[in-house]
């Protein structure tokens, strides 16, 4: 008997720790915790698809002064049940300034849910940050 109520007084302790740790990270407004980046001030990826063509657009804000360069992958993925499959790539796309704003587009064949996932690189000389967003999914 002692060991179970034991047992349970160390489940308790364990649960309850992982509640605090977690609930230390809400922010009480209900707001959306970003990540902190050196280089990056703003990044948003957009997917819109009407009469069978997404249009993928991805547009970041380096710092002015700091930022030198972004290169950006685009990535436009097809839901297939928990996973997403690749449709469509756009890689290494240099943009030698501190924003960028690419676009790119693609016909879809295939009725599903789509979205826009980028990953991009953004440096300041040769040192650089990855960067990762992807967008709100699309049902086809």
């Amino acid at each position: 008997m002692k060991k179970i109520i034991s047992c349970l007084v160390a489940l308790l302790v364990c649960c309850s720790v992982g509640s605090i740790s977690m609930s230390a990270a809400v922010i009480p407004d209900g707001s959306i915790v970003s990540p902190c980046y050196s280089y990056t001030n703003s990044l948003t990826t957009t997917l819109s698809i009407s009469k069978g063509e997404a249009s993928c657009r991805t547009t970041i804000y380096g710092i002015s002064g700091t930022t030198t360069k972004i290169v950006v992958t685009q990535y436009l993925e097809k839901k297939n049940g928990k996973s997403w499959d690749e449709v469509k790539k756009w890689s290494d796309i240099p943009y030698e300034n501190w924003w960028c704003n690419c676009t790119n587009s693609y016909t879809v064949t295939e009725s599903g849910t789509y979205r826009l996932r980028t990953e991009a690189k953004v440096y300041c000389g040769t040192k650089y940050e990855n960067v990762d967003i992807t967008s709100t999914e699309q049902i086809v």
